[in-house]
């Protein structure tokens, strides 16, 4: 093959991944979701200058695997090659044997015994009893409550600094992934959304999914 052509199909290949990379979306909730819950990987290692998918990793696995880790004893390790080379190397610093302790000599005497204690003053006779607590009855969950704290995670805010008349779009400030991932977890916890949850107030949409 000419020089000519391989420069040419070269150009072409990389317009063509370009194009890939920038016209798909990106499916970080869903290629998460295989390599922690579908194959419930213990050990992830990224390569490169920063702790990016790292972090977003162990944000997931704080968020939504944490019970269920703990339920099934899952150890999971996030390493990142440019600070924890020592861990994925397995590059563990020896421990030193500390020194056996001394026997005591022969001649030395035992220590006397310790004076007996004085008789521990009586214990305070019990406050009396208030009575049974009043009984609260059951309340459902509504599903405005379980939206604005779903939302409030996600944002890492208070639940009152969410305010029910804005939407998902508006509250993520144009932050895609962090969209997605509010939707995604909608999706999970509800089954279905209305059309365009995203653009709808959070009042709206949750009085929508409770019918």
């Amino acid at each position: 093959m000419r020089p000519e052509i391989e420069q040419e199909l070269a150009h072409t290949l990389l317009i063509e991944l370009l194009a890939y990379q920038f016209a798909s979306p990106v499916r970080w909730i869903e290629t998460q979701d295989v390599i922690l819950g579908e194959k419930t990987t213990e050990r992830i290692v990224e390569i490169g200058p920063a702790d990016t998918l790292g972090g977003m990793a162990k944000r997931t696995l704080a968020a939504k695997y944490e019970a269920y880790d703990a339920a099934r004893s899952v150890q999971r390790q996030i390493l990142c090659y440019n600070k924890d080379a020592k861990d994925i190397y397995y590059d563990v610093d020896p421990v030193e044997d500390e020194p056996a302790a001394t026997p005591a000599g022969a001649g030395e005497s035992a220590a006397p015994a310790p004076s007996s204690a004085p008789a521990a003053a009586a214990a305070p006779p019990p406050p009396p009893s208030a009575g049974p607590a009043a009984a609260v009855a059951d309340a459902p969950v509504g599903a405005v409550d379980v939206l604005r704290a779903l939302v409030a995670q996600k944002l890492k805010k208070p639940l009152g600094d969410i305010p029910l008349s804005k939407a998902i779009k508006d509250l993520v400030g144009g932050k895609s992934t962090l969209q997605n991932e509010i939707l995604g977890d909608l999706g999970k916890e509800f089954g279905s959304t209305p059309e365009k949850p995203e653009d709808t107030p959070l009042d709206e949409l949750g009085a929508s999914m409770q019918a």
